[in-house]
């Protein structure tokens, strides 16, 4: 449900409220109790945020539910709760007040620099108008004083029928949910007259050329250039159809020209890209460009975005890289058309959320215009557009981020500005078509064994050397095919000694292309194509994944292929992993959640470096030399799975899979990593760590992690991933909605199965440090709860019945298939695995939980970490005194 309502409608004294409001539709209605609706959905199978979620825009506010079937009565009841927060929220005071510290503290947690330096760029660039004045998150004055009665009135006047749209998408009957619509809608009127509408601003388009920047000891070196000129509205025609084609195809090319000049030249560049839009408030046209880069380096930055972005103007572009882009247009508006019929209900629903005065048309609809608006696609006509609009961009508005803005000042990056304009610019050097060089890899193997699984229908090959295929067609994507490409490896192969080296070449391998090719000319051989060139390095093995069209399959595994047998470990590669390092590092104490994310796991493993973070210096030194030798010839020797599912011709496939990796060298069918690689130990140093960071004074991220055991037990995993389930819904309860002390917190459960023991059970949530006394005492309170008993049976369905409930589409969904396909030969235990999973999920008793609960959760074993700004921390680790929030 869809309400044309949401900040830019707000008084001065309304600021914040029409979130405030989406907020109260969870807190009490006419016919929901205070604290009901959330526990009601979860009765019903929605999980709280993941299925039931609602959000405040500028313009429109949103309530989403993502129902697991399409039951006539769960829908009935979806409806219901629809209409009671279209027109039936209490705002009882006290619901209210309870409420507030939920909304500020979602306000405290987004409001770090980097949404402080959006706010800046926005009073440059759209000053006066509700991108500047409106933050739908709102002031921190009203939300900590408006009363109930001013939220009302302004729900009062804006939730109305002619405001409201409701979307329903999925296998339903038509009829019958128009007809519950209208019993659950009909009888409501709104007896005022009817609101203007809310998605329009005023600009002024004759503003010279400004600066302005943000300094930020912990935020990213960027510019950002944009200039305003009076256009018309653009309703969706051919007319704007044709303008936007024309753009997006030019602004793709100057992405793919900053990279590639960027990686030739060794500028400090990062990423950036152009920006443009028509119909901008309605009656804007805006034009501009941005680039983000090494600290201090916007000397640099400016000019070369600026001088890329002006060639395009003076030269255009080249019939090579129009046909390139031409090609991914083609293969997009057909791939899309052909996937159209399985496309997901949530994906379409999401679309019509924004249709407004647009059409949306079906996927064959768009392919057949483009078809028709393709031949004007043409090199004279993209130039022509490119130029029309970035050639007025001569009085921007420039916006800098930097750290430190010692030694210059605004004027100083106009003047920089003003010099890269006069620059004279030379005509980009033409790049010559290539062909891939990697389509015959010799001799193919032959299939020694073909054999099916009969009741999950997965076929199973083993190659003469040693490749492992594993297909399993499904009808659930159309025109789709998941691969999993899985060689024996992966953290495990390069162990405690090398492990910096995984991420080398997670970070770098890809990046530095195959002998014959350069990425970025690879990326454009692969134009028109959906194939990826992504590596993982896992725990446990080197590989790929992905979801591909059917005919480009084997350009897919050729791709992969290629990069086993011929990588170039391109020196520019490593270049353009070295450059971003030190700004990562920088911020690595610049949040709670990042201080939070790299210290856990260095103090849970005394440091063992598979498992954190490695020093700056050490991820400086390591080297494609140093991977070479690491790795050895593991990628042609170690055993290799390929699984494929979906869409699926099996023998096209084999094929396929034959005349590339079944032309590798002969390779191990055996398991290899076995031993000692797999040892790991936790931490005898349990107890409290207080982490400092040096981002906002009133933000603090806090963990408690138990470690537990590996998943080789598959009821017991089950029953942990129930029980973080069930923390879950107690920790919302209490901190959430009795204490509103955090806008967010949850539990989970993670064991492992490539290390024998290891697993972990945490706890995560955020506040204010003056808050932290209250949730702790919650949390202990609540493990304490849950050793003490079992939970009662409501709180057990609660979390249960999601569960449950995603069984019915777990087995229809491809993204389920691959993961067990992937390993079928080289791991049938997850076969087993998958088989039981449902019936043994429903064994779990309530009884089951408390012992898990009891075994696992000692106060004594835990490792509790605070995040808390770097003053509040002494010298010698401990906390200074917060001040304490009393519990009820």
């Amino acid at each position: 449900m869809t309400v044309d309502f949401g900040s830019a409608a707000e008084n001065d004294d309304e600021q914040g409220l029409a979130h405030f409001i989406e907020h109260m539709a969870f807190n009490g209605t006419t016919n929901v109790p205070e604290g009901e609706m959330v526990k009601m959905l979860e009765r019903l199978g929605l999980s709280f945020g993941a299925d039931t979620n609602a959000a405040t825009g500028y313009t429109q506010t949103q309530y989403k539910l993502d129902l697991p079937r399409a039951d006539p009565a769960l829908l009935e009841r979806a409806l219901f709760l629809m209409r009671e927060t279209a027109s039936e929220i209490l705002f009882n005071d006290s619901a209210v007040d309870r409420e507030r510290g939920v909304v500020i503290a979602e306000k405290r947690e987004r409001e770090n620099f980097g949404f402080q330096s959006a706010r800046a760029a926005n009073d440059l660039f759209y000053p006066k108008t509700y991108f500047a004045t409106r933050y739908p998150i709102g002031q921190q004055n009203i939300l900590e004083t408006a009363p109930a009665d001013r939220m009302r009135a302004l729900y009062r006047k804006w939730y109305r029928p002619d405001r409201i749209r409701i979307i329903v998408v999925g296998p339903v009957d038509v009829s019958k949910v128009e007809k519950e619509i209208f019993r659950k809608f009909a009888d409501w009127t709104n007896p005022g007259s009817a609101l203007p509408e809310l998605d329009s601003c005023t600009l002024d388009t004759n503003r010279s050329v400004a600066a302005d920047m943000f300094v930020h000891p912990k935020i990213g070196e960027a510019i950002s250039i944009q200039q305003f000129f009076p256009d018309r509205k653009r309703p969706d025609t051919i007319e704007r159809a044709l303008i936007e084609l024309k753009m997006q195809i030019a602004s793709s090319i100057i992405v793919q020209r900053m990279s590639r000049r960027s990686r030739e030249n060794d500028v400090p560049f990062l990423s950036g890209g152009t920006s443009f839009g028509i119909g901008f408030c309605d009656t804007y046209a805006r034009v501009g460009f941005s680039a983000s880069g090494k600290d201090g380096s916007w000397r640099e930055l400016l000019p070369f975005a600026e001088q890329i972005v002006r060639q395009a103007t003076l030269y255009g572009f080249s019939e090579t890289e129009i046909s390139e882009q031409l090609k991914r247009f083609d293969a997009s508006y057909e791939n899309a058309s052909k996937s159209e019929a399985t496309k997901p209900s949530v994906a379409i629903a999401n679309e019509l959320t924004a249709v407004d005065d647009d059409v949306l048309n079906s996927a064959a609809y768009r392919q057949l215009l483009w078809r028709q608006l393709r031949p004007f696609m043409t090199k004279s006509a993209i130039d022509a557009e490119f130029a029309g609009w970035f050639g007025r961009l001569d009085e921007p508005l420039l916006f800098l981020t930097t750290k430190s803005n010692a030694g210059f000042n605004k004027e100083d990056v106009l003047r920089q500005f003003s010099a890269s304009r006069q620059t004279e610019i030379v005509p980009p050097t033409d790049r010559k078509a290539q062909e891939f060089a990697y389509t015959n890899f010799g001799a193919p193997a032959t299939v020694v064994s073909d054999q099916r699984i009969g009741d999950l229908g997965i076929r199973t090959l083993r190659f003469s050397n040693g490749v492992l295929l594993n297909i399993k067609k499904t009808d659930f994507e159309d025109n789709r095919i998941r691969y999993s490409l899985r060689i024996d490896g992966g953290e495990l192969h390069f162990g405690k000694d090398n492990a910096p080296l995984a991420a080398l070449m997670s970070g770098a391998y890809i990046s530095g292309g195959l002998e014959a090719h350069d990425i970025e000319d690879l990326r454009s051989l692969l134009a028109g194509t959906t194939v990826s060139t992504g590596f993982t390095v896992s725990d446990d093995y080197f590989g790929s994944s992905g979801a591909i069209a059917p005919t480009d399959l084997e350009r897919q595994l050729q791709v992969m292929a290629a990069y086993i047998k011929f990588p170039a470990y391109s020196e520019n590669a490593l270049r353009l992993f070295r450059r971003p390092l030190p700004e990562l590092y920088a911020r690595l104490d610049a949040t709670p959640g990042s201080v939070m994310g790299t210290s856990t796991p260095k103090i849970m493993t005394d440091d063992d470096p598979r498992f954190s973070i490695a020093p700056l210096k050490t991820m400086q030194s390591v080297d494609f030399a140093m991977l070479k030798t690491a790795l050895d010839d593991a990628l042609l020797k170690n055993r290799l799975e390929i699984a494929l599912v979906g869409d699926v011709d099996e023998d096209a496939a084999i094929a396929s899979v034959t005349r590339t990796f079944g032309a590798l060298p002969s390779r191990s069918t055996e398991a290899i990593y076995t031993g000692k690689e797999r040892e790991t130990a936790w931490s005898n140093a349990r107890g409290v760590y207080n982490l400092p960071h040096k981002g906002e004074a009133n933000q603090m991220s806090w963990r408690r992690i138990w470690p537990t055991t590996d998943d080789s037990d598959q009821k017991v995993s089950q029953g942990m991933d129930l029980l973080a389930r069930i923390v879950t819904i107690r920790l919302t309860d209490e901190l959430r909605e009795k204490l509103g002390a955090t806008y967010g917190g949850g539990a989970s459960s993670f064991m492992s199965n490539v290390y024998p023991g290891r697993g972990t059970f945490a706890i995560a949530t955020s506040g204010d440090p003056k808050d932290l006394p209250a949730i702790e005492a919650a949390v202990d309170a609540i493990i304490a709860e849950l050793r003490t008993a079992p939970v009662n049976k409501d709180l057990f369905e609660r979390a249960r019945k999601p569960v449950l409930e995603s069984y019915i589409d777990w087995k229809k969904q491809n993204g389920s298939w691959i993961g067990i396909t992937a390993v079928a030969q080289s791991n049938p235990a997850r076969l087993d695995r998958f088989r039981n999973s449902e019936e043994l999920f429903k064994t779990i008793t309530a009884d089951d939980i408390w012992q898990l609960a009891k075994k696992w959760l000692e106060p004594e074993t835990a490792f509790t970490f605070r995040a808390v700004p770097d003053d509040l921390v002494n010298s010698d680790g401990t906390l200074k005194q917060v001040r304490p929030v009393p519990v009820e």
